[in-house]
């Protein structure tokens, strides 16, 4: 039978060596366990009551920086962001309170200045406390940027929203005032055919044909209102000199038999799209012309102003003109500032062309003076913005 440290029978010598194999196993499994602590895969520090570290993993000293020279015996909240400080000081305290593990966040104050999230646990461990930290600043740093991307979607949503609405009123405005317009002209060319039939005069059906002339001249705009409204860009570089040659050869019919002299400076390259830009600045070479026809001599001119982010480019002309205090309204659906029997017109082409600007961010808008011509403009950027 053996006798162990244990049996009252063994002698003095066989106790002894009892003895020093279990401190053996003891130290060995102390090694061991040391051995485990040291290579743990995550940060681990050994802490006494006021929170000074007493060993450290060799994951701690890099994490940290530091060697075990320098880290033992600091306090562990040298290490931690100001802002932190007192948050890691309330967690030890209520971890010693309670006796159990605790668990916070707190920020590393880093090398390059930027702080580490790190998630922090706090347990009691044989008199002393057992910090484990995980950096967390990736995860951090993916959930700001989904709550950016969310914010910045929910704010797009919002625009999206807010344009359709805009969209539906303005589509609604569109199609009660075309309405009225339109009613207003074919009841007057149905009067005149009753007149005609009444009395058998020729000049009524002249009313009826200017009437119905109206009338296809409104669904013409209307039509390419509602194209400009679905329209498909495609963003280039655009030369809107060429642009503007290409108008200039379409108004062949309203040059012929006028004196009409087109000067002004170089027109730049913009990026943007080559049919927007045409339809701009068609819908600015026609509205001169007709509101130039009473001129002897018309006078156009391609103005061009540069500021450091834009250009602003404009038609000049030595038409009739228009009171200032009315040049929102030569924008609006409809809009007119002449009667219909001096100059014909929708009062939908400036409209049109106003939209498109605000389509892209941009700006269009009149200056005029009364029986001294107007400039129409839009601006431009040098740098289209994305989206």
């Amino acid at each position: 039978m053996t006798q162990t440290a244990a049996d009252p029978g063994a002698s003095t010598e066989q106790r002894l060596h009892a003895l020093k194999a279990q401190v053996a196993l003891l130290e060995e499994a102390a090694r061991q366990a040391t051995m485990l602590f040291e290579h743990l895969p995550t940060p681990a520090l050994l802490l006494d009551a006021q929170g000074r570290v007493v060993s450290g993993n060799l994951r701690s000293y890099e994490l940290l920086g530091a060697s075990p020279g320098t880290l033992l015996g600091r306090r562990f909240a040298f290490f931690l962001h100001s802002a932190s400080q007192g948050t890691f000081t309330a967690l030890l305290d209520r971890a010693q309170q309670s006796g159990e593990r605790l668990r916070g966040e707190v920020q590393l104050q880093a090398d390059d200045g930027a702080p580490q999230e790190m998630l922090l646990e706090v347990s009691p461990h044989e008199g002393q406390w057992l910090l484990t930290l995980t950096d967390v600043t990736p995860f951090k740093e993916a959930h700001r940027r989904l709550m950016d991307t969310a914010h910045l979607q929910e704010e797009q949503l919002r625009d999206v929203n807010l344009r359709l609405r805009q969209l539906a009123e303005e589509f609604e405005a569109v199609m009660r005032l075309s309405e009225q317009h339109l009613h207003h002209r074919l009841t007057r060319a149905g009067n005149f055919l009753a007149l005609y039939r009444q009395e058998a005069q020729p000049r009524y059906l002249g009313h009826v044909e200017a009437a119905l002339d109206q009338t296809q001249n409104l669904l013409e705009s209307l039509e390419q209102y509602m194209q400009m409204r679905f329209m498909r860009t495609r963003m280039r570089r655009v030369n809107l000199e060429q642009v503007w040659r290409d108008v200039v050869k379409e108004a062949k019919r309203e040059l012929a038999g006028r004196d009409v002299q087109i000067t002004g400076a170089a027109l730049p390259v913009l990026e943007g799209d080559s049919q927007v830009f045409k339809l701009i600045l068609a819908e600015y070479l026609f509205n001169a012309l007709k509101f130039t026809r009473t001129r002897e001599h018309t006078r156009l001119q391609l103005l061009v102003e540069e500021t450091g982010t834009e250009y602003r480019i404009g038609v000049q002309d030595n038409g009739v003109g228009f009171n200032m205090r009315q040049k929102e309204r030569a924008f609006e659906l409809f809009g007119r500032l002449h009667a219909d029997e001096q100059y014909e017109g929708t009062g939908l082409g400036l409209a049109v062309v106003r939209r498109l600007c605000e389509r892209f961010g941009q700006r269009a808008w009149g200056e005029g003076k009364v029986d001294e011509g107007a400039t129409f403009w839009f601006s431009w950027p040098k740098v289209l913005k994305e989206g």
